[in-house]
């Protein structure tokens, strides 16, 4: 059995510590988050978006797509990490949340790199795959009914040696509870399944609530 560490709040502060610190915009859009009550659920992890500039920033990634925008924080935080070249294309069918976003972008002068697009998420990447647009990065975190729909779709639009992510995958441990009925807990569970019969390279990194890391 491999040793892991149980990363409490306390270990968290300590690695933020020791760490780069967050830009004063991520830390307000945390803030309002944690005000909206339960949706905050919606936010990644700050490990993982943590994670996420790293890929980007050790990866020179200039081309980043997003499905499920929410308040913005990730895109917030991928933007911050992107050249002052790059860009993100960030999607989400919420028009009220999408203005939320890009007041945060304006704040951080980062909206220039933002291209935000309020539809529906399944229509949109088939707009993208008709118009030939290909991204180094790949950020699956909106609605789980269609999270096999979304990858299927996303592989047709990464690059070579490009990265895509999928939050949510272990489902707060629900996906090892062979009890457990609930809807959503078993369409992660097939659409775990489904990528792992994918060709395609895959690693789960369990961070916040697990990212699914595939590649071509």
């Amino acid at each position: 059995m491999d040793k892991n560490i149980n990363i409490d709040h306390k270990l968290i502060e300590y690695i933020f510590s020791h760490s780069n610190n967050l830009h004063p915009v991520q830390k307000e859009l945390i803030k309002y988050n944690e005000s909206l009550g339960h949706i905050k659920r919606l936010q990644i992890s700050i490990l993982q978006a943590n994670f996420l500039q790293f890929i980007i920033k050790s990866r020179k990634i200039n081309n980043c797509l997003e499905v499920g925008t929410f308040t913005g924080y990730s895109t917030l935080s991928m933007a911050l990490s992107l050249n002052k070249n790059g860009k993100i294309l960030t999607i989400d069918k919420d028009k009220e949340k999408n203005i939320i976003a890009k007041n945060f972008f304006k704040k951080a002068k980062v909206l220039y790199k933002i291209k935000t697009e309020t539809s529906n998420g399944n229509e949109a990447l088939i707009k993208l795959i008709k118009n030939n647009k290909k991204y180094d990065l790949i950020l699956i975190d909106a609605d789980k009914e269609n999270y096999i729909s979304y990858f299927d779709k996303s592989l047709k639009l990464l690059n070579k040696n490009g990265l895509l992510i999928v939050d949510n995958i272990l489902w707060k441990g629900e996906v090892t509870n062979i009890y457990s009925r609930d809807k959503l807990t078993q369409k992660i569970k097939m659409f775990n399944q489904h990528v792992k019969n994918s060709k395609i390279n895959k690693y789960i990194l369990p961070i916040g609530d697990g990212f699914y890391i595939c590649w071509k």
